[in-house]
């Protein structure tokens, strides 16, 4: 007797197979900082039982220990590569805009840093994003010095000093050896800043709030609500917050390409063709390259995963249903819930790092 499969079936099968796989290669979700509150700015403390109050932009140091932007106390913390303790390494806990050039670290104020990137030598480079700036931390010497923008919300510059450029809100930068990609928001644009000749130039976008063309020029191309930029040797990838998608910059040929969302708000597709999939106020965004690229799906509360070959989307973590909350920590990554999630980084040994902003706590999925 011969039993007949139907094609949709089949098709299902494989579908599940895939999601199963994705999901199969993180199995554990684990808080290792923050203590689930906001409700004051300490210097150091354990790691557990310190607050970080919206942590966003997180970044690993060669020894394993990580920075992580605290949004909301206007403060660079350092937990240890043991993962014991914090300790705030930039940033006075004012709001603001003082502090020299040159000047300690610790005594100079922020302003919503939302995102950092360290480079070879050790240095921090921070957006500073409601200061409409971008610095640096001085490792050796622990002390900051401007990189790009004036402190003025404006559109200005191009071609010429980036610390005479204007930017309106530095909202997330990515590093390439010597090239720094600045998401520049309410101007709609990405900008290019050579750290070795201190010029900052428009690569994507025109100002105008518009999803681009798919293969369209990057310089003529709009980009609509730009929030979030990784790099990588092939590819520059942007996330576009309104217009809930993800796209790619080939930065052989300077154009750009969809990669991710239909532009409409929802929570659909895994399984599927990420370029059919809904999301819904996307931001952070990690990238291994030519495997995956990790997005957080802030307002539905979940981290997915594009797969770079075969382009089908899933959930790694939180409800199916796009509910906030904090259920605690474990295994059975659908069931658990995070809140309004904005940082994502991959670290060198393959585990996930997410700033759970609003939980106000910074978690790890692991193998």
């Amino acid at each position: 007797m011969s039993i007949r499969v139907l094609p949709e079936v089949i098709a299902s099968l494989i579908v599940a197979v895939f999601v199963t796989c994705s999901m199969a290669q993180f199995t554990r979700i684990t808080t290792i900082a923050g203590d689930g509150k906001a409700e004051k700015l300490v210097n150091a403390g354990p790691a557990l039982e310190t607050s970080l109050a919206n942590p966003f932009g997180i970044g690993e140091e060669t020894d394993g220990s990580l920075v992580i932007c605290s949004f909301d106390w206007h403060v660079l913390y350092r937990l240890d590569a043991g993962r014991k303790s914090l300790k705030v390494i930039a940033g006075s806990g004012a709001k603001g805009m003082g502090g020299s050039p040159g000047g300690p670290a610790l005594a100079m104020e922020m302003n919503q840093p939302h995102e950092l990137q360290i480079d070879q030598t050790g240095n921090i480079h921070i957006a500073d994003t409601m200061n409409h700036r971008v610095f640096s931390y001085i490792r050796s010497n622990q002390t900051w010095q401007p990189l790009a923008g004036t402190g003025q919300a404006d559109f200005s510059g191009d071609s010429g000093p980036a610390v005479k450029a204007t930017i309106n809100q530095a909202y997330s930068i990515a590093l390439d050896r010597d090239q720094l990609m600045i998401v520049d928001l309410k101007n709609q644009r990405l900008r290019q800043l050579d750290l070795t000749s201190g010029i900052i130039q428009t690569i994507c976008g025109t100002g105008e709030s518009k999803l681009p063309k798919d293969g369209q020029v990057a310089k003529e191309a709009t980009l609509a609500d730009p929030r979030s930029v990784a790099v990588d040797a092939q590819n520059i990838w942007i996330v576009l917050r309104g217009g809930n998608s993800v796209w790619r910059i080939d930065r052989s040929s300077q154009k750009i390409y969809h990669v991710a969302g239909t532009g409409k708000k929802g929570f659909s597709g895994d399984g599927g063709d990420a370029k059919l999939a809904t999301f819904n106020g996307p931001k952070g965004i990690a990238v291994d390259p030519g495997v995956a690229v990790y997005l957080a799906d802030t307002e539905n509360h979940a981290i997915r995963r594009i797969d770079l070959k075969s382009g089908i989307v899933s959930t790694l973590v939180g409800s199916p249903k796009g509910e906030k909350g904090f259920n605690g920590d474990g295994d059975q990554l659908q069931s658990r819930l995070l809140n309004r999630p904005h940082g994502v980084t991959l670290l060198r040994n393959g585990d996930l790092v997410i700033g759970d902003s609003e939980n106000h706590r910074v978690r790890i999925l692991s193998r």
